[in-house]
């Protein structure tokens, strides 16, 4: 198996305040929403087994919730809809102070651990697409640190397209919030994991869809090792339990 790092950002206009940006990403439903290969998505529980034996997950983290995200991929542009995959990808989401983590299990081989963070602008180095400062970018920006593992002879269509679609993913959230923000700025921030009044979920047939099962307990998360704790100590928090799901979730609307 090949593994390597992809670094993606994003900035931040500089009349958004970044904590705007963290709310949204505490929500998990708008950076899932913001995948241009999304399908459709559904809330699903979160299995012990999937975090426990992971040292990605943080012993500081909160609000575990876990989804299922139907996507359909192009595997040749620009000659129709047969030359695309529909996938089921599971995923785990955790909070933290400056952004979530993300595990994603894509299938075929490849898994995704993904830390999406807003850090002052030029913190992180390495990205595959990384502009000059434009006029009205802040100081902060949105940035992903991407550790992928997959056999060495997907990897230069996983990087491909896994770069492209997540600079997407970035510029469209941070577009969306900051368009939300003007709207509904004295609203409360939503609470993490809630949804943020983003809107919920559609549930599609999965059987109409390739099913690849559930992501392995144990994973070797690169730069992330480390960051993790033992399977005891992380069953005994409080955050080890999946956050309840709100029926009228508050927090402005990030459309």
């Amino acid at each position: 198996m090949s593994t390597f790092t992809v670094v993606t950002k994003a900035p931040i206009p500089a009349t958004l305040p970044p904590q705007a940006v963290i709310s949204a990403l505490h929500a998990y439903r708008p950076l899932i929403e913001s995948n241009p290969h999304l399908v459709s998505y559904e809330r699903r529980s979160v299995g012990v087994e999937e975090v426990v034996q992971d040292p990605f997950f943080r012993e500081d983290g909160a609000h575990l919730q876990a989804f299922t995200c139907y996507q359909r991929i192009t595997i040749i542009p620009g000659v129709g809809s047969w030359a695309t995959k529909d996938v089921s990808v599971p995923c785990v989401f955790q909070s933290l102070p400056q952004g979530v983590r993300c595990r994603a299990d894509a299938g075929s081989g490849v898994m995704v651990w993904s830390a999406y963070e807003v850090r002052p602008r030029g913190e992180v180095n390495g990205s595959d697409h990384d502009p000059p400062p434009a006029p009205g970018d802040g100081d902060f920006e949105l940035v992903e640190i991407a550790i992928v593992e997959c056999s060495a002879f997907v990897r230069p269509f996983v990087r491909r397209s896994l770069s492209t679609s997540h600079q997407e993913i970035l510029e469209v959230l941070v577009q969306r919030v900051a368009k939300g923000y003007g709207r509904e700025s004295s609203t409360p921030s939503p609470a993490p994991g809630n949804g943020g009044g983003y809107g919920k979920e559609t549930v599609v047939p999965r059987q109409s869809y390739s099913s690849h099962g559930q992501a392995p307990g144990t994973a070797q998360s690169g730069n992330y090792a480390g960051h993790g704790t033992d399977a005891q100590r992380f069953n005994n928090q409080p955050h080890g339990q999946e956050a309840p799901v709100a029926t009228n979730p508050p927090g402005p609307n990030y459309i």
